[in-house]
């Protein structure tokens, strides 16, 4: 068995994964917890019920999917959304605990993983997977290698920059691409266009597009024209056979997928023509981000 560890803001997801499925959950507040090691604690603790529980053979490995979480060095650095806002060197706190390797990775990188392992990308050597959601993350792999760079942080397509002088993006930069097509941005740019009323999340915007709200639909084909642009350069950069939607918005279908391969292509250099898929996720979405988590664990050994 392989444990998958999905690290948010608020909970964190547990889950067992046995012959490329989650055979069993659990979920913990990530908040409420006195410190890190509190936290670590309370993993450890609804692991071994897990186990005991559901348990089908000894646990191998153990991944760990978070924000601001660096691969090379095993920490969680500063991540602001988390209630730690100093390094914590998860990995090898959940290593101790269990007494099992653990590998830690950046969400985004993990999703990656996840869709390579289990999801559309099987199979593909060079792939680009973009989480869109809160934020707007996005995992590499070219060649067959999971692209880190030098200092562990590489592949952060939500902050290159769409519209220099844009508007202010939650990195203190101006203008990022997340600023535009995360749900936050969505909701901005709805209200931008003249939309009714308050809007709480991605879905109330898709429930009126669907009804035919004219300011519903632009704000889709928008968001669609914005994220086009940001893959079409993204793929002049690394040349993935395919790319792959991950997260909330993504589940609003073809309002976002149609408008999108449109603008896509348009956008994209002529040399990459029809030489690109551009598909949703393929995982459960319940499962996705502990699936994405346990491939970390094993990346290596399906390489």
């Amino acid at each position: 068995m392989i444990l998958g560890i999905d690290i948010g803001g608020t909970s964190t997801k547990l889950g067992l994964v046995h012959d490329d499925r989650v055979i069993a959950h659990a979920r913990i507040p990530t908040t409420d917890q006195v410190d890190e090691h509190a936290f670590a604690d309370a993993i450890a603790q609804a692991v071994h019920d897990l186990i005991r529980t559901h348990g089908r053979g000894p646990l191998r490995a153990i991944g760990i999917g978070a924000p601001n979480a660096n691969q090379l060095t095993g920490r969680i650095e500063m991540a602001p959304n988390l209630p730690w806002k100093h390094d914590v060197p998860m990995a090898r706190m959940m290593s101790e605990r269990m007494g099992v390797p653990a590998v830690l990775g950046n969400d985004a990188n993990a999703a990656a993983l996840g869709e390579w392992r289990y999801g559309a990308g099987r199979g593909m050597n060079d792939l680009l997977v973009v989480t869109l959601g809160t934020g707007v993350g996005s995992g590499f792999i070219v060649n067959g290698e999971l692209v880190l760079g030098h200092a562990g942080n590489a592949g952060e397509l939500g902050h290159t920059t769409l519209y220099p002088g844009g508007r202010p993006c939650t990195c203190g930069r101006s203008g990022c691409l997340e600023a535009y097509v995360s749900i936050r941005g969505m909701i901005t740019t709805y209200t931008e266009l003249g939309g009714d009323g308050e809007v709480p999340d991605v879905r109330a915007i898709a429930e009126r597009a669907d009804a035919g709200a004219t300011a519903a639909l632009a704000c889709f084909d928008r968001t669609a024209a914005d994220l086009a642009i940001g893959l079409a350069n993204a793929v002049c950069a690394t040349g993935p056979q395919r790319i792959v939607l991950f997260g909330g918005i993504v589940r609003s279908g073809e309002l976002l997928m149609a408008p999108l391969r449109r603008h896509f292509e348009h956008a994209l250099l002529n040399i990459y023509h029809d030489r690109v898929d551009l598909v949703p996720s393929a995982l459960p979405a319940d499962d996705a981000a502990l699936l994405g988590a346990a491939a970390l664990a094993t990346w290596n050994d399906h390489k």
